[in-house]
């Protein structure tokens, strides 16, 4: 009964995270939670390019959905998980490189991309929707630009280096 998304503001260094609930009958906000953008450890940031680069990505800023938990990565270093109805952080995940994809959530696992930042390539991450506790991640030839597509095993999605992808998970 509730219609997620979320908002981001470039602001200088920095950006202006919004994310909203709104109840699809009324219209009306069920909740809102604003943030600022972390970069982490990254030493310097061009947050105007990435926000810029950001913009023009289909599934930017969408989240996904897991039980109680509403998901997104921001483009910053860190992954968010909100409770659906009122709005309370549930877990945060902090990474050294930007994320470069929205996630997908296939059971109770989240899987997207992060960029990849000096000497540390892309990878693909994979969490526990649960809590956010990383269950594995693997290295990649360019960035997942948009969020992986997963059926029953396998883990599909292409690079922004024209690298196409098709993994099997093995539980």
């Amino acid at each position: 009964d509730l219609l997620h998304f979320s908002t981001a503001t470039y602001n200088g260094p920095v950006w202006s995270l919004d994310y909203y609930a709104f109840d699809r009958e009324s219209g009306e906000i069920a909740w809102k939670y604003s943030d600022l953008s972390d970069w982490g450890p990254m030493p310097q940031v061009d947050s105007e390019g990435m926000f810029s680069a950001n913009m023009k990505l289909l599934d930017y800023l969408a989240p996904a959905i897991w039980k109680n938990r509403v998901i997104y990565c921001s483009g910053d270093t860190v992954v968010r998980a909100f409770a659906s109805r009122g709005g309370g952080l549930a877990w945060t995940r902090r990474f050294s490189a930007p994320t470069s994809s929205a996630p997908t959530v296939a059971g109770s696992r989240v899987y997207f991309g992060l960029q990849g930042r000096g000497a540390e390539p892309p990878r693909l991450v994979c969490l526990s929707a649960r809590n956010g506790r990383l269950l594995w991640e693997i290295e990649l030839e360019g960035a997942i630009l948009s969020a992986p597509v997963v059926a029953g095993r396998w883990i599909v999605f292409g690079t922004d280096r024209n690298f196409f992808y098709v993994l099997e998970e093995l539980y």
